[in-house]
């Protein structure tokens, strides 16, 4: 509203200063034409009529008594001397005294005539100005608005599918792996106390999974929790689902107690995120993971390191955008709800510390626990 108000002062300023300095050049024409009237010089005459007259960029009507003795700049498309052109040219003229006052003409001190005029044409012109630009500037937010409506659109969609396929990812691993273990159960006719103990830790699984997408979508109350706990969960629970060809290590380093106020489930979940995300960067059999600990101020840290590929630079931020992944069959969500978890619901911090070929660090930044 401000800028409206700037923009339509601005003009008006502008078109007063315009209006002003024609009011000026007509008084000095009146002054001009009202000498060379009388001077006996036939050159002071000339000089009005052809050099001076034609210079003026805005209409003039001159008046002797109640007839029109000469015209300038008038839009008038009747053919001169006709009774419709006489006629346009009075309203004209009228007009223009409902807006300026007429200036008299003088003939050895005796009034003879009146010199009417207007705006300046591009006073007309300036006068639409403030509407175009006003205007303009609208259609620019509504596309704009517009514009991110649509890109918010998308990355919904991109969320819900991601979400979905996630979801899918999520339970297929627990649920395959009881379908194997009901079939077993069927065949064999020995203990079945080791496959009941796996079941039920598919089962717990499963159940974890559930908890996790019913809470990533609201605000979980924060409890104390030793991240590095946490951490070391996530560690044994990938490790024991590396392939049996893989020579991948994962070691934990630092302080033993670092407390945050936190999920567990959520926690968990992002801190399995960037591990698997690891393991998947180590494209050879064998590599290094390595999470290191440490308190730096006010703050627990986090730096989750691996010997993989290495992300580009330009796709350090990207990576936290849903929908995107390098991977050929990514749904580029782990990383977006990993930042989520981290940034919105702990209000940490997460980012690409540095990336190259055999060395990528995350670091993840949570304020420590007061209590």
């Amino acid at each position: 509203m401000t800028v409206i108000v700037l923009i339509f002062g601005v003009n008006r300023i502008v078109i007063n200063q315009l209006r002003e300095e024609a009011r000026q050049q007509v008084e000095h024409l009146a002054k001009i034409y009202s000498d060379a009237i009388n001077s006996d010089n036939e050159e002071d005459i000339r000089l009005v009529m052809d050099i001076l007259l034609p210079s003026m960029k805005f209409p003039i009507i001159i008046t002797s008594g109640d007839e029109i003795s000469a015209v300038l700049n008038l839009d008038i498309s009747e053919k001169e001397g006709t009774p419709l052109y006489k006629q346009k040219t009075t309203v004209t003229m009228q007009e223009m005294d409902e807006n300026f006052q007429p200036l008299a003409l003088y003939w050895n001190e005796v009034q003879w005539g009146k010199i009417h005029y207007a705006d300046p044409q591009v006073v007309n012109q300036l006068r639409w100005i403030p509407y175009f630009e006003v205007g303009f500037g609208l259609v620019f937010i509504v596309l704009t608005l517009w514009g991110f409506q649509l890109i918010r659109r998308s990355e919904k969609n991109l969320i819900y599918a991601g979400m979905a396929r996630e979801t899918a990812h999520q339970l297929g691993t627990p649920i395959s792996s009881l379908m194997g273990w009901v079939k077993l159960l069927r065949e064999s006719k020995e203990d079945h106390t080791f496959l009941i103990d796996a079941m039920d830790e598919d089962v717990a699984r499963l159940s974890e999974i559930s908890e996790r997408f019913s809470k990533i979508g609201s605000q979980p109350r924060l409890n104390t929790l030793n991240i590095l706990e946490i951490v070391q969960e996530a560690v044994d629970y990938i490790q024991h689902r590396l392939p049996k060809q893989s020579e991948i290590s994962i070691s934990l380093q630092g302080d033993d107690v670092l407390n945050i106020p936190g999920d567990k489930v959520l926690l968990r979940w992002a801190v399995d995120n960037l591990l698997k995300n690891a393991v998947d960067a180590i494209s050879s059999k064998s590599g290094e993971i390595s999470i290191i600990s440490f308190k730096e101020r006010d703050n627990v840290v986090l730096d989750i390191i691996d010997s993989g590929k290495g992300i580009p630079r330009k796709n350090w931020k990207n990576i936290f955008r849903p929908g995107f992944s390098s991977k050929s069959r990514g749904w580029g969500l782990g990383l977006s709800l990993t930042q989520r978890i981290v940034e919105e619901i702990h209000n940490g911090n997460i980012k690409v510390l540095r990336s190259q070929a055999g060395e990528t660090v995350f670091r993840l930044e949570f304020p420590e626990s007061s209590s």
